[in-house]
């Protein structure tokens, strides 16, 4: 019992060192109902109501994989995926998605199985919505014969 108790907590430190990346100097916090770390790969997985937030950065999502390089003793985090039942809030995006990417050196979110992003009012919808935080910007493709739908709000 006492050694289920030290490694919950080694996992815990972990992951508050992990999701301590310097990104405007925020921290992650992430809730969920279970937490996996394996070290050697540089990744942790949240299962189950998944809930993170990072200043005004909230995702929530059944699970969550966090990739993460070690240098000199620093994390970086590099990517985050979630998936099922994907919800996105970040300013004045909010988005919907089966899958969701977040590339946190571009500051770059790839949602798709059937995303939808509203920006302020404005829907946009395709197989694949790609936003690009840093140039407050987005694209929208589709696959096939798919078509991309929006939904565009004017003065």
């Amino acid at each position: 019992m006492q050694k289920n108790f030290v490694c919950f907590w080694s996992f815990l430190v972990i992951a508050i060192l992990i999701f301590s990346f310097n990104l405007k100097a925020a921290e992650l916090n992430v809730t969920s109902d279970k937490m996996e770390a394996f070290e050697n790969e540089g990744l942790i997985v949240f299962t189950g109501h998944v809930f993170a937030k990072r200043t005004e950065f909230k995702i929530w999502c059944d699970k969550m994989y966090v990739y993460y390089t070690s240098e000199n003793g620093t994390r970086t985090v590099k990517k985050i995926v979630a998936l099922g039942k994907v919800t996105i809030e970040k300013g004045n995006w909010k988005g919907y998605a089966n899958k969701a990417v977040y590339f946190k050196d571009e500051e770059k979110l790839v949602l798709e199985d059937n995303p939808k992003v509203w920006y302020n009012k404005n829907l946009i919808e395709g197989d694949i919505v790609i936003i690009y935080f840093n140039e407050d910007r987005s694209e929208i493709l589709a696959k096939e014969q798919g078509r991309v739908k929006a939904t565009v709000h004017f003065k």
